[in-house]
């Protein structure tokens, strides 16, 4: 059984000395957050409560897009994570520089790194698809440069019809150069064929959409009745989140990730767009490890040689966190959640509940980067 800890309601979940966040901290990030980017507040997307209080303060310590500082806060309603303010989408090329890694993660770039993770997302790529016929139809939402495609394409059935969507024009150009069938644009915008997709993926992807609800209620509808949803996402309930989840947290990726879920939210998640939860567990993953202390020594001002120990290019570092985080595993706090959600056979009955539990939130349309290597 997994064992995944209880982080609803409650201070700030870790005011050690070196992730603490104070009161003065919080004042500063809001002044110095409007004069960078254009920002815009939001309430909590799964339960639509304003009542919230700071679980972090940090920066972009990755792209350092902006000299913006940004704060994650935690709703007391139902314990979800969630930046405020965050970027509007006028801000969105910004956040998402031309380097953005989800934009072409190749073995060019990644060498080692990419045939590892090649060969072990190739196993749970199919693992996902169990069940699915010879000439199932798939949807990556937010594919990013196709790269869990390409591993459906080549490991998977030869008659599975593969598509994709992702908002970033960079990354719709690179998955179409491999020969993918990807649509530009966002799911809840796209006149895409309803109740026709046997099973939809959204990897790396729930994190970074503004509004979780209204992307899978837009799922919900392309599928089939009994159709599947995958979901992977970081897990706030793991020792990584306890270490450094004040600051340095690597799954914070300020200022791309909007929403960070527990087993608990992401499971009232897609309750709410009227999906059935078949599974949950949680994944093995050194990627937030990772970038956890990578954050820390670009925030400590480390040299750079010392930094770049820390990345997704440092197969040494990802081999020991993955052996790390797989003991966390162990007691069900993996750094990442998989979750299964299913379509109701009755579409109409789905429809009538999803109806009545709409979305706090208006639908904003938000970049999804589903090639995020999240997982090795």
């Amino acid at each position: 059984m997994d064992v995944v800890q209880d982080v609803r309601a409650g201070p700030p979940p870790h005011p050690g000395a070196l992730d603490a966040v104070d009161t003065a901290s919080v004042d500063g990030a809001r002044a110095n957050g409007t004069s960078g980017l254009e920002l815009t507040h939001v309430a909590c997307c799964v339960c639509g409560a304003e009542d919230c209080t700071p679980a972090a303060v940090g920066e972009d310590f990755e792209y350092r897009s902006s000299a913006d500082t940004f704060i994650a806060m935690r709703c007391r309603g139902c314990g979800l994570v969630y930046l405020d303010p965050r970027p509007t989408p006028s801000e969105l090329p910004r956040i998402y520089p031309q380097n953005y890694h989800a934009f072409d993660f190749s073995p060019e770039r990644f060498g080692f790194v990419y045939r590892v993770r090649r060969a072990l997302e190739g196993r749970r790529a199919v693992q996902w698809c169990r069940g699915l016929g010879d000439h199932a139809r798939i949807l990556d939402v937010g594919c990013g440069d196709g790269f869990h495609l390409r591993l459906l394409r080549d490991f998977g059935r030869a008659g599975w019809k593969l598509e994709g969507v992702d908002a970033s024009v960079r990354a719709v150009d690179a998955a179409r150069r491999a020969g993918l069938v990807v649509h530009h644009g966002s799911v809840e915008q796209l006149d895409l064929p309803p109740s026709s997709y046997d099973l939809i993926l959204l990897i790396a992807t729930i994190e970074h959409v503004d509004d979780p609800p209204g992307v899978l209620r837009a799922v919900r509808r392309l599928l089939r009745p009994g159709g599947r949803v995958v979901i992977v996402t970081d897990n706030t309930a793991t020792l990584d989140f306890k270490l450094f989840g004040g600051r340095h947290w690597g799954g914070y990726h300020f200022p791309r990730h909007f929403n960070l879920f527990d087993r608990t939210t992401l499971q009232r998640l897609g309750e709410t767009a009227g999906l059935e939860v078949e599974s949950v567990e949680t994944v093995v993953s050194p990627v937030n490890w990772v970038y956890s202390v990578r954050n820390t020594l670009v925030d400590w001002g480390a040299p750079s040689w010392i930094v770049e120990r820390f990345s997704l290019r440092s197969p040494i570092a990802l081999a020991i966190f993955t052996l790390f985080d797989a003991a966390n595993q162990l007691a069900g706090a993996g750094a990442l959640l998989r979750i299964v959600l299913r379509c109701p056979a009755d579409q109409n009955v789905a429809s009538g509940a999803a109806a009545a539990l709409q979305s706090p939130r208006a639908v904003t349309a938000q970049p999804s980067n589903g090639a995020l290597p999240a997982a090795l």
